[in-house]
């Protein structure tokens, strides 16, 4: 008996990528519900009422309960339904660990990655300006704080995922972060072997779904940056 778990997601979206991949790797039903955020659904009335009170995504709701954010997504996944241990350890050193993770990247790794990708590829999109001292300071704040992640969560390369030998919610959520920013032409893994090497790493773990979610981040990277070539499908 499913429990009509529904996703509603857009692959535009960071998060809403990583929980497709969950959700798919771990083989847990789940209605695909995909909201265009381009076309402001998420902001609607009936969405904010019937499904995200905050207008956002990524969304699960299963029958009357409905929860956002990710974070607490993963955290109640975990619980309620058979996933591999790795994603969310019961060892609570461990556990801690990706925690730790999940509550730095939002001011730090997804706020660099985003603040960078709304100012140089979004905004010129909406007819807004594109300020060259702004992109020059954003562009400094998202160097660092990949040259951080590389250095220092990702210990030089010493260990392939960054809680460990194992991939957790905390490497596919931080690989689907990254990835946004190739779409602004930014190339995280130049310079960054190490960063580089942990990014295949997450792709092919959790392949054929990685690609499937990325699609539209590989259509619209620029040329010079490197993506897999995947299919030219449409959903």
């Amino acid at each position: 008996m499913t429990r009509g778990l529904k996703l509603y997601y857009d692959f535009m979206s960071q998060p809403s990528r990583a929980l497709y991949i969950f959700l798919s790797m771990n083989k847990v039903p789940f209605e695909r519900c995909p909201v265009a955020l381009r076309k402001f659904e998420q902001k609607t009335t009936e969405y904010k009422t019937n499904v995200n009170r905050y207008g956002k995504v990524p969304c699960i709701v299963e029958q009357d309960f409905r929860l956002a954010e990710s974070v607490a997504i993963y955290r109640y996944l975990c619980r309620e339904y058979q996933v591999a241990p790795y994603w969310y350890p019961q060892d609570t050193v461990r556990q801690a660990r990706i925690d730790e993770y999940l509550s730095w990247q939002h001011l730090n790794i997804r706020a660099d990655v985003s603040l960078y990708f709304f100012h140089v590829w979004l905004n010129p999109l909406l007819g807004k300006e594109v300020n060259a001292d702004k992109t020059d300071r954003l562009l400094q704040r998202l160097t660092g704080g990949l040259n951080f992640f590389e250095r220092n969560l990702l210990c030089n390369g010493k260990q392939p995922f960054l809680t460990g030998d194992t991939i957790s919610v905390a490497d596919l959520s931080a690989a689907c972060e990254i990835e946004q920013v190739k779409i602004a032409g930014y190339d995280p893994s130049s310079g960054r072997p190490h960063l580089g090497a942990w990014l295949k790493a997450v792709r092919d773990w959790t392949n054929p779904f990685y690609d499937e979610a990325h699609k539209y981040v590989y259509r619209l990277a620029p040329e010079h940056i490197p993506t897999p070539a995947v299919a030219d499908d449409e959903d």
